[in-house]
């Protein structure tokens, strides 16, 4: 690959980051919870399903987000979302070191040229 199409592959990418006030890193988690005492549902075993954005942190930490069951398909759009940014930042990240190398490897050949015995 050239500089030149690694440059433009770069921007093509670059501008597929847009409306990222939306995206969220987490996983999306069912769940049922039961009740200690008190409650006929739980005492029937079928406890309350529910749904959690699980979200992990450095250090083992995670924290839990119960969601209404309105806002599961926007919180698994926001989360694909997220996969998909972070996936094109890996791809603008490799091409950044690809277009170092380019650099380098033209410094060098100039270099080279500029030394040859003649000039």
């Amino acid at each position: 690959m050239t500089h030149k199409q690694a440059a433009v592959t770069r921007a093509k990418l670059l501008a597929r980051l847009t409306g990222l006030g939306t995206v969220l890193r987490g996983s999306l988690l069912e769940r049922t919870t039961y009740h200690s005492s008190g409650c006929p549902k739980c005492a029937r075993g079928e406890g309350h399903p529910q749904w959690v954005l699980n979200v992990g942190y450095p250090g083992g930490k995670t924290r839990q987000l119960s969601l209404r069951s309105e806002q599961v398909p926007q919180v698994r759009q926001a989360i694909e979302q997220y996969r998909q940014v972070k996936e094109t930042l890996e791809a603008i990240s490799e091409l950044n070191q690809q277009l170092l190398r380019l650099d380098r490897d033209e410094a060098r050949a100039s270099k080279a040229r500029n030394t040859e015995p003649g000039q």
